[in-house]
């Protein structure tokens, strides 16, 4: 490790010749980085690569950029250190941008890490060249370069920025000429600063608010994910005898074992079974990237706390206030009293939610909802679970017993395909002891099946369930919505347990329900990954997608 010549916390010039890229690998694992994801060059890279190991840092070699975006995003919502993405030049960071854009609009703190050409050289070449920064910059919070005096102090400001409120990617371009060179100093690393929630004060109109709702309705979002915040939402929750919706980034935040935890939050038809009911809307970290994309159903007073600030288009709260969400959750307990919200009425809006969500109305040997009943019954309680984005998200969500922040994981910012298998090895890395399970459609396994070579290579262990309907279901439901004839979104027949055991995994194939429990059975007890590829029938979305949306 760097031995400085003055007290830490100071800038010192180095004992010893230190080289550049060494204090960025010191600086990541002073961050609790323990390992980074990419598909190397051979320009700087290798440096890094090298780098990384002197101090326990692993490199994992993704299969594709953009799937090693996504696990580097997801190991840094799981762990709270920042993820670590490592490509190269041009081709390199252009296919790693969906990650990117990933870690952008679904608040997660990313450093990317390209190559780039040294400045003698950067108006000479054209290969590979192009305006990387020019097209980061729209997704990145703050980039730097590594040919400042002291770039540890560099390295330091961009992961705080990286890990603010909204947490987000930023960006470095690694030059040769930079990176293998001596620093001439080098500040010892800050330590970390624990971040507490101070008393707030609620405003005037917020107090007046809270003490004249009978029935407040709580909708907890992405940002109540955070450990403080969770805790003070389950306090507050049953203070108050308030009934919680969780957006699909919050799932979890409140127990599904408390009767107070309704269910999802649609932004549909299936709230106004509460909604209609309700008179007082409490926004507890709903974040910007959650709110409907069309008018907002309910038409009472609304108060909204949020960690930070962003622009409202959709929604005009009569009180927004912006801080830390536990401190607001305690400040409401405060304030309040019981509510007039029955047992009896909570339940059953719960099971409305869950009927409605039910995908098992269609005809054909497995519906999407078969498909879901056998993975939860043979689950794990604790397992994990990622899902990509399509209609077989929907029961998925609505049916899966979360009970703690971040059981589930899903793109809804970026709502991308190819999601779901980079989220499971992500997640089985970072927490082994953990069981995940991925969720996927079989239009997002084709955009990422090549990591399943990369769950074989790094021994995950992990569940990838895929629902194979030979279409892009939720785009062929819009078609026929909007009466344009059938045409341009269905895909030959695959195989993926084939694909599967081509990588080396376990793969099994499910066509008829007599099958479906005894080959849970058997993936749940293999210690390596497997797939589980099952033919279902997609007509059940239809009628469930009209009744959460309307």
């Amino acid at each position: 490790m760097l031995t400085l010549t003055k007290e830490a916390g100071a800038t010192a010039v180095p004992a010893h010749p230190v080289l550049v890229i060494d204090v960025l690998a010191q600086r990541l694992a002073a961050r609790g980085v323990k390992r980074f994801f990419g598909v190397p060059g051979g320009d700087c890279s290798l440096d890094l690569i090298s780098a990384c190991a002197k101090v326990g840092i692993e490199f994992i070699l993704a299969r594709t950029e953009s799937a090693a975006g996504m696990m580097a995003s997801v190991t840094g919502e799981i762990t709270g250190a920042p993820g670590v993405i490592m490509v190269t030049r041009g081709p390199g960071l252009a296919h790693a941008m969906n990650g990117v854009a990933y870690a952008a609009l679904d608040r997660a703190p990313l450093l990317v890490l390209a190559d780039g050409y040294d400045a003698p050289r950067m108006d000479a070449v054209a290969h590979q060249r192009y305006d990387q920064h020019a097209m980061i910059a729209p997704l990145a919070k703050g980039s730097c370069n590594l040919a400042g005096r002291d770039p540890g102090r560099d390295i330091d400001a961009l992961l705080d920025l990286a890990s603010a409120d909204p947490p987000g990617p930023v960006y470095i371009e690694m030059r040769g000429g930079e990176i293998r060179r001596e620093a001439e100093a080098v500040s010892e690393p800050a330590p970390r600063a624990v971040r507490k929630a101070a008393p707030v004060q609620l405003s005037d109109k917020a107090r007046e608010l809270l003490s004249a709702a009978q029935r407040p309705i709580i909708i907890a979002g992405l940002q109540a994910s955070d450990a403080a915040a969770s805790a003070a939402l389950r306090k507050l929750m049953k203070a108050w005898n308030c009934p919680v919706l969780e957006t699909y980034k919050s799932l979890g935040t409140v127990s599904a074992d408390e009767p107070m935890a309704v269910g999802c939050y649609t932004a549909g038809a299936a709230d106004a079974v509460l909604l209609q009911q309700a008179d007082l809307v409490l926004l507890y970290g709903l974040d910007a990237i959650e709110f409907p994309a069309h008018k907002w159903l309910y038409n009472g007073p609304i108060i909204e706390f949020t960690s930070h600030d962003f622009p409202r288009n959709i929604v005009k709260p009569e009180v927004t206030m912006t801080g830390p969400l536990a401190a607001f959750a305690d400040a409401v307990a405060g304030v309040v009293r019981g509510t007039e919200w029955k047992a009896e009425v909570l339940a059953a809006a719960r099971a409305e939610l869950k009927q409605r969500a039910r995908a098992d109305k269609g005809d054909g040997p497995i519906t999407p909802q078969a498909l879901v009943d056998a993975v939860i019954a043979a689950a794990p309680a604790h397992a994990r679970i990622a899902l990509d984005a399509g209609a077989h998200m929907l029961p998925v969500l609505h049916a899966w017993h979360a009970t703690e922040p971040r059981q589930s994981l899903i793109s809804r910012g970026l709502a991308t395909m190819a999601f779901a298998l980079p989220a499971a090895i992500g997640s089985a890395l970072a927490q082994p002891e953990r069981p995940v399970i991925a969720f996927t459609g079989d239009g997002g396994l084709m955009m990422c099946a090549g990591e399943l070579g990369t769950a074989v290579q790094y021994g995950c262990k992990l569940v990838v369930v895929v629902f194979n309907d030979e279409s892009l279901t939720l785009i062929e439901v819009k078609q026929r919505q909007r009466k344009f004839e059938r045409d341009g979104l269905d895909f030959s027949p695959a195989n993926f347990a084939k694909v599967a055991e081509g990588f080396g995994c376990l793969g099994l194939r499910v066509e008829r329900p007599e099958e479906l429990a005894p080959a849970m059975q058997r993936a749940f007890a293999h210690d390596g990954p497997v797939l589980i590829d099952t033919v279902v029938n997609p007509h059940a979305y239809t009628a469930q997608l009209a009744a959460l949306r309307g």
